[in-house]
């Protein structure tokens, strides 16, 4: 079944990437010391609530993205193995490359365990974990969604896809509220969203009608989540209530807009997320390491207010040389592993 190119789609893929981008590199951080006025503090929580709660919708919005597409597309055998074929040769890719950096610049060689083999490691000093663990678990969802898709008894599915999403989002309030830490990069974070795409894909307009309902979730469980944040309790960064039903009040609503035209932006944005997403933690490392070795300090302000200008540069310097490295490879045989 072929699937024409859907601008609002593009829209979510370029929405999710930027999210990526505010959420690792944090342009706007403040300078905050005993001197700082009320007004600062107050501007700086807001900002750093709404990168926990609107910036970490992008991984599971990309889930749903692709999830969608899977079942939108899947018709046999053949899709599932050209897909998960696909998805397995640009993980080994990305693994290869993150192992060699790691090697060049710490002159060491990782240790293999599990951690490595679902592309969590090798870490890199300054910007901490791979971000590959993301295509492992992809390839595990686009597996479960192919298992799921079998299921031939519509009864059956509903009781299985209403037990998957119970259970998660009671998984997820209990260890919220006993303050018990889920891993970002467990796969229990992400299977909530295989029955949510398969109706999302199967039965759009019935659940697009409760789009108002997801955002009225969405920002109830946002003020329950920094409520809590501010008397000590630990922010799990995916397995949250309002992480679910942001993600898919934003797939709903952007979804619904079928007048979305064109953007050349937008378009570049979702084409080439997957080299943005690889690509931006290298280079964030080497600007570190750049203001480590030249002992750069990170306290100086921008014209003087409060906002650090160090973070502001790393922004710029990251995305740029990231959007360059990508353009230099979409011109070579490696277009295959950055779109």
């Amino acid at each position: 079944m072929r699937v024409e190119r859907n601008n609002s789609l593009d829209t979510l893929k370029a929405l999710s990437i930027t999210f990526v981008f505010i959420w690792h590199l944090r342009p706007f951080q403040f300078i905050i010391d005993d001197s700082s006025q009320i007004h600062v503090l107050m501007i700086a929580k807001i900002i750093r609530d709404l990168e926990l709660q609107l910036s970490l919708t992008a991984v599971p919005i990309f889930y749903i993205v692709s999830l969608y597409l899977f079942f939108k597309k899947f018709n046999d055998i053949k899709y599932l193995r050209k897909r998960l074929t696909k998805l397995i040769k640009i993980y080994l890719f990305w693994m290869i490359v993150q192992n060699i950096f790691f090697v060049i610049f710490t002159r060491e060689f990782p240790s293999f365990s599990w951690q490595m083999f679902i592309g969590l490691e090798p870490s890199l000093p300054f910007v901490g974990d791979s971000v590959f663990y993301f295509l492992f678990n992809l390839i595990c969802l686009i597996s479960f969604a192919f298992l799921y898709q079998l299921i031939n008894s519509n009864y059956l599915k509903k009781v299985l896809s209403f037990t998957i999403i119970m259970f998660c989002l009671f998984y997820f309030e209990t260890c919220f509220l006993l303050n018990f830490s889920i891993p970002y990069h467990w796969l229990i974070n992400f299977v909530i969203y295989v029955p949510i795409a398969f109706y999302l894909a199967n039965f759009t307009n019935k659940i697009l009608n409760f789009k108002f309902y997801y955002l009225i979730a969405y920002l109830l469980f946002s003020f329950h989540d920094i409520y809590l944040r501010n008397y000590g309790y630990y922010l799990n960064i995916y397995g949250r209530i309002a992480i679910v039903s942001g993600a898919v009040a934003i797939f709903c609503y952007v979804y619904n807009q079928k007048d979305i035209k064109q953007n050349l932006i937008i378009q570049q944005l979702s084409k080439y997320s997957l080299g943005l997403f690889s690509l931006h933690k290298y280079w964030q490392y080497l600007f570190f390491l750049l203001i480590n070795h030249y002992r750069v300090g990170i306290d100086g302000r921008v014209f003087g207010t409060p906002l650090s200008s160090i973070f502001i540069i790393e922004g710029f310097f990251v995305i740029f040389f990231t959007c360059v490295s990508v353009y230099l490879l979409k011109l070579t045989f490696f277009k295959q592993f950055v779109s």
